[in-house]
């Protein structure tokens, strides 16, 4: 059980005030985020019952960590229906860090290009030093009065979307599959490939194409192709820094389609690759040496 309080604190100085997993991940914090993930998907926000469900935690657990999340300006509570809500500090750091990393100013014209010629939703995703990729920015395009909500699918899944397929690509069977294990592989439609052998054959092909392909493996009328952004690093090695995905309606483009989209697709991601932000790629080998250094101390 997580432990913390006043009460606890003042009777039992002996026990340490928060828990550990792995002597790596800290319990509260852990749970903290999964509030703040939970909320970031709900329009009229959660309830303190909601929340502890969520969490798997009793209510007096929850309401201490919401009551922290409030106090530090990331969480407000709606008192006239008792119900959490995020505040817009949240999307305020998301911000800052895009705007410090440059990387919107230098992608955004290439994305919108991309978008206006295929008149259809194009997405760019980032992969992280903790090895997982998530979304940042959608272009939707204008030429089609039918159009995709560009937050139709948050959560990527790894052997479901084009996108994150197109990441894998870039790296060995043996890791990709161990990354896709870790997360979880889940059929999201019945088209969603889960044996070794068809996630191995289509990252193959993937890798040959230089793009990946998902036809309604995430989301049953929805398609989509990805590629991969891969820049040459300050150390000279080559490396898959993020994607940029092309989805449509299925009834609108079918695979012939997207294919011929493909070349577009990929002189996308080659010319992003050049101008990528060297403060991204400096980031990217810097972190995980300060990473290690902290934990040496």
């Amino acid at each position: 059980m997580l432990l913390v309080g006043r009460a606890v604190a003042g009777t039992s100085t002996v026990r340490r005030l928060v828990e550990r997993i792995d002597d790596d991940m800290i319990v509260s914090v852990e749970r903290a985020f999964h509030v703040i993930e939970y909320l970031a998907d709900l329009v009229d926000g959660a309830s303190l019952a909601d929340l502890a469900r969520h969490l798997d935690v009793n209510k007096a657990i929850a309401l201490r960590i919401l009551a922290t999340l409030e106090a530090v300006g990331v969480v407000w509570r709606d008192d006239r229906v008792q119900r959490y809500n995020l505040t817009f500090r949240i999307s305020n750091l998301g911000l800052r860090q895009l705007q410090k990393s440059r990387l919107l100013d230098q992608c955004a014209a290439g994305l919108r290009s991309l978008a206006d010629q295929t008149g259809e939703l194009v997405r760019l995703a980032i992969v992280e030093v903790n090895d997982s990729i998530n979304w940042v920015h959608a272009v939707a395009g204008t030429k089609r009065s039918l159009q995709i909500d560009p937050n139709y699918s948050l959560e990527i899944r790894l052997n479901a979307h084009a996108i994150a397929k197109a990441w894998l690509s870039t790296m060995s069977f043996d890791r990709a599959l161990k990354l896709m294990r870790r997360q979880g592989i889940v059929a999201l439609t019945k088209n969603s490939k889960t044996a070794v052998e068809a996630l191995r054959a289509d990252l193959k092909l993937a890798a040959k194409r230089r793009f990946a392909t998902s036809y309604e493996e995430s989301e049953m009328g929805v398609s989509a192709i990805a590629a991969p952004i891969v820049v040459t690093t300050l150390s000279g090695k080559h490396e898959c820094v993020g994607a940029v995905s092309l989805a449509a309606p299925t009834n609108r483009m079918g695979p012939k389609a997207f294919e011929a989209c493909a070349p577009l697709l990929i002189e996308t991601v080659d010319r992003l690759g050049k101008i990528w932000p060297l403060e991204a790629r400096t980031l990217r080998i810097l972190q995980p040496r300060r990473r290690r250094a902290a934990l040496r101390r």
